[in-house]
């Protein structure tokens, strides 16, 4: 499949923004009980004109196939198997790629519009179903022109009695909204579409926190974890409909990125937890898996890698993504494995290599400073010219100060090179640990994933990882904070894995 370009006319959403975020619907009692699926569609002026069948997948549409209308207006959509249900749009070239939206559940299927206004004249036929979502997409557009209009009356009115009373209107039109949507939950209770409805509530949560018999809270963030606690509470994590409307990928990414707390131990084991709630064998768990795989792979936090590595190792090394063919496979758990001992916490992998004269041996392990930092880099690497030369400068700067810190710098180039590497030293006063390969006969760009450089790391005096692919520019707060907790760092962002470098 491939993703659709929506254009700019996308029409009649009926979005409330005071209600819901996005306005996305979807209607689906039951699975199908015929052998295929049989749509109609006339559209009042689209003559010999072509419609594109598209439909809703996490948070994209795609393409499904392409259909023509024929000279009375008609497409008649017919298929051997059945579609699964959900959203589906009607997409019209014709009309600069304007589209209505409907809903797949049952096998037949007769919708009658025209080009004037394509939801908003809509005629359902043959199909329960849609005549409830249509039912509720003009409540919700006659609520909308209400909306507005109080809205507009609030915006000019003179005196606070004018004021009073919009605002009153206007809580008047949310309640009658609340109501309306219940009353479809109670009246259709089979309806995913009162599934969705559910799954948009927000989580009741209770009016005031734990206190003690002397009435001082004992929880300032008791709000934050009762939400977190019943965020999944009106969602069934098992019904694989979802999947097709954009309403689930809304409420993983924000509870992935925004409700749980960023860092690795609690991304993991919340991760888990939500996970633990599904079926493999379903989509929802095949989507949820890949979207947290993908975050992590992207995120340019320092220590997320921790994350991707768990996965990897946890779900898709253990026989969880059998949708993954072979080659695929291999490279996403080979990735894994080599990310797994450059976590941070991980003790540092020795490296043993040869001075600026070629002829005595250095050993990573050899030093015995409190800190080391292990800088990879390459004489030919523009970036690495401008990086090195500061990386010198706070090197010298921190031993001014008293600072135990020694530099442990592996050269990275062929033989042919040596003298720009002897040259550059000199020139910079890189008078740290400086040792090289210019053989090949080390593994260490492979065991240090070295792809690009300069790459940095910070380690403790035992060996063990404290920070890696870090900036220049944070080098010393680093330091000095891990020595000093109270000590304010001048940059306060986020460390991020520096990535965008040189490729080699």
């Amino acid at each position: 499949m491939k993703e659709m370009n929506r254009g700019r006319n996308l029409v009649n959403r009926f979005s409330m923004s005071f209600f819901f975020a996005t306005m996305l619907l979807l209607l689906s009692a039951k699975t199908f009980a015929g052998k295929g699926t049989e749509i109609k569609i006339t559209v009042k002026g689209l003559g010999n004109t072509q419609l594109i069948l598209a439909n809703y997948y996490g948070d994209k549409q795609y393409i499904k196939d392409t259909f023509v209308i024929d000279k009375s207006d008609v497409c008649l959509i017919k298929m051997d198997t059945l579609l699964p249900p959900g959203i589906y749009l009607a997409v019209f070239p014709q009309l600069n790629n304007k589209y209505f939206e409907f809903v797949v559940s049952e096998p037949k299927i007769i919708l009658a519009t025209d080009t004037f206004d394509l939801a908003g004249h809509m005629k359902v036929e043959g199909s329960a179903e849609n005549k409830v979502f249509y039912d509720d997409m003009f409540f919700l557009s006659e609520k909308r022109k209400a909306l507005e209009k109080q809205n507009a009356l609030l915006r000019e009115a003179k005196d606070e009695k004018a004021k009073s009373e919009a605002k009153a209107n206007l809580q008047k039109i949310d309640e009658d909204v609340k109501a309306k949507r219940l009353s479809v939950e109670k009246d259709h209770p089979t309806t995913l579409y009162a599934k969705l409805l559910r799954s948009m509530r927000e989580p009741e949560l209770s009016k005031d926190g734990p206190r003690n018999s002397k009435g001082v809270l004992l929880d300032s963030a008791w709000q934050w974890r009762e939400y977190k606690a019943k965020y999944w509470d009106n969602v069934d994590l098992t019904d694989d409909r979802l999947i097709r409307t954009p309403i689930f990928h809304n409420k993983l990414s924000y509870y992935y990125t925004k409700v749980v707390i960023q860092n690795p131990d609690t991304l993991i084991k919340d991760g888990d937890e939500l996970l633990s709630k599904m079926d493999p064998k379903n989509d929802l768990f095949r989507y949820s898996l890949v979207y947290m795989l993908n975050e992590m792979a992207k995120s340019k936090i320092m220590g997320f890698d921790a994350v991707y590595v768990h996965i990897v190792n946890k779900y898709y090394a253990k026989g969880f993504t059998p949708w993954v063919d072979s080659t695929q496979l291999y490279k996403i758990v080979e990735r894994g494995r080599i990310l797994d001992p450059l976590l941070i916490g991980k003790k540092a992998r020795n490296i043993v290599l040869a001075d600026s004269t070629l002829k005595q041996m250095r050993s990573l392990y050899d030093v015995k400073s409190r800190y080391t930092i292990l800088a990879f880099w390459d004489p030919d690497c523009g970036h690495c010219k401008k990086e090195i030369p500061k990386l010198a400068e706070i090197y010298h700067k921190m031993k001014s100060e008293k600072i135990d810190v020694e530099v442990y710098s592996p050269g990275i180039f062929d033989i042919a090179e040596i003298k720009k590497w002897t040259d550059f030293i000199k020139e910079n006063k890189l008078d740290w640990i400086n040792v090289a390969d210019p053989y090949h006969q080390n593994n260490f760009r492979f065991e240090w994933d070295i792809q690009s450089t300069p790459q940095l790391f910070i380690l403790d005096k035992d060996k063990m990882i404290k920070a890696k692919r870090i900036g220049v520019e944070n080098i010393e707060d680093f330091i000095k904070h891990d020595i000093d907790p109270k000590y304010i760092p001048k940059n306060t962002a986020p460390l991020e894995e520096k990535k965008e470098v040189e490729e080699h």
